[in-house]
Parts: structure tokens; sequence; C-alpha cells
């Protein structure tokens, strides 16, 4: 169903708000990328991919965060709550976006498939949520992550302008700062790895980060390297359980870059960036930069 969709529309969509944003901001002393580009690009491409209106970008990020501080309530038991308390709150806004606008788009082609399959409406918006909140908080950290590596490696963004290195190149950003830090599968059958017993039903911690460091898997696994192949990472997950917004958060990072590279300055840092202290999810909250040219 994916595939049926307008992503190249999509994606063009995307790189003309990128361009309007960085026209927005190209004589501004400072501005926040995360904030004022990346969550804005992400929030309405995910909206067209469902076809429905898109909220205000501060009112769906604030819920967001606290579905993604809710993801470490094994750890800080006070952020359940509130992360509940959103849950529903993004179910209901999404069944009111639907209801309001009836857009073509992913969501009417998974209601009239859960139609004639005897699906009711609530299983929909349930997982309409989790396919909105992955495409938006995965695409927006992994867009975070990207910019700012880039920003790190002075050079690499400006090599991006070749279009053989683009695709390419976006996955070894997702490669070298991924946004998802890691996830927790159950054992479904007594496993040996690393010498080490697994016992139906226990839990594994796995850490994306560290497997995408792996010096056996990867030549140089803390350089960036644009045009490394093959690459295959695991920031987005894999096979069946590859994350729903991987092909959404491609997409976006690649239009981000795109637009970025049409500006009339490149961008280059205004200060330090700044993250929530999270477990899973981790990417620069706050990403100051600039098209102002550096004072010599």
């Amino acid at each position: 169903m994916f595939r049926d969709q307008d992503l190249d529309g999509i994606g063009d969509a995307a790189v003309a708000d990128t361009r309007e944003l960085v026209a927005t901001y190209a004589d501004a002393p400072e501005f926040d990328f995360t904030a004022e580009v990346a969550r804005p690009v992400a929030l309405f491409a995910v909206c067209r991919l469902l076809g429905v209106d898109p909220p205000p970008v501060a009112q769906f990020a604030a819920l967001s965060d606290a579905l993604l501080r809710g993801m470490d309530a094994g750890l800080l038991p006070e952020v359940r709550e509130p992360a509940l308390a959103a849950r529903e709150k993004v179910s209901e806004l999404i069944s009111g976006w639907y209801h309001a606008t009836r857009r073509p788009g992913l969501l009417s082609q998974v209601l009239a498939g859960a139609e004639r399959a005897g699906v009711q409406e609530p299983e929909i918006w349930n997982s309409a949520r989790v396919l909105f909140l992955a495409g938006y908080s995965t695409t927006v950290g992994a867009a975070a992550n990207a910019v700012h590596a880039l920003m790190e490696h002075p050079g690499a963004l400006e090599r991006m302008r070749d279009p053989r290195l683009l695709a390419g190149g976006t996955d070894e950003l997702l490669r070298f700062d991924g946004p998802v830090q890691g996830t927790t599968r159950a054992c479904v059958e007594r496993t040996e790895i690393g010498g080490i017993t697994i016992e139906r039903g226990q839990l594994v911690l796995m850490l994306f980060g560290a497997a995408n460091r792996d010096p056996e898997q990867f030549a140089c696994p803390d350089d960036l390297v644009l045009d490394r192949s093959p690459n295959r990472h695991l920031s987005l997950g894999w096979g069946p359980h590859a994350c729903s917004g991987a092909m959404l958060a491609r997409l976006v990072i690649r239009a981000l870059l795109t637009g970025l590279l049409q500006s009339p300055q490149p961008p280059r840092p205004a200060g330090p960036p700044w993250r929530e202290r999270r477990a899973t999810l981790r990417y620069p909250d706050r990403l100051p930069l600039t098209f102002r040219p550096a004072p010599v």
C-alpha cells in the first residue's frame, strides 16, 4: 500500500516545503533546524502520505514528545501516564482529521480494505497512530542526526550534490547516527548467541547504535563514508521488523538535503546542539544553524 501512494509527489512537496522554510530563515542570525525545519517538513510529509490535513506543528510535537518519553517508562515510571493520555489524544485526532477531510491517501486505502475484512475502526486508528508516529518521530530524529553529522564534517553536505551520493549517502548518515538506539524482542525458541543461551520467553535488548559501529561489519565504522557499499545498517530495522516509517524517513531526509543544497548560502552551526535524555530515541532536540556566512 505504501508504494501505491504518490511518493514522488510527497518527495517533491517536501523539497518545496524545505525551500520555503530555508527562505524564511535565510537572513536569521539563528534558527532551530529540528523544531523549525525537520518537524514541519516531516509532519507535512506523513500527513500527505496518510491523506489528512496537518495539525499545528507545536501541538503535535508536544504529543509526540510525551509518547517518546513514555518509551522510557521502565526507567522513569512517572512518564507513563502522560504518554497514555497522549496516545489516546493522537488516536482521536487522527480519526477526527480523517472524517473531516476524507482525502485520498494511505488511510483511505487501509479503511476500505478493513471494511471488506471486517476490521473495526478503533483498531485502524490505533494502527494509524503507530504509523503516524513512526513516520513522524523517526523522520525528525533521523533528519536532525543527519544534518548534525554533516555540520560536523565540513564539505560533506556539498558532496551530496552528486545525485549518485544522495541515496547511498542518506543510508550512511542513518548508519552513522541512527535515531533509534535499541529495541526489545522476546525469544521464541531456545537460542545460543555468542556462547550465551537465551531461553524461550526471555527478552533480548538489541542496541542498533552499537551494531552500526561493528568493525566486523563495517570498515572504519567511526568514519562517515558517504559512498559506503554495502551498507546493511540496522538504524531502521531489517526485514519483517523494519520500521514502518523507514521509507518516509529516507524520502524526507533526501528532500531536506536537496532543499538545503538549493539555499544561496550553505548552513553552518550557530551553537551547540542540545538533547533530551532519552534511552530509546536519540537526536538533537535543538540544533541551532544559520545561513549567514562565518565572520572573517
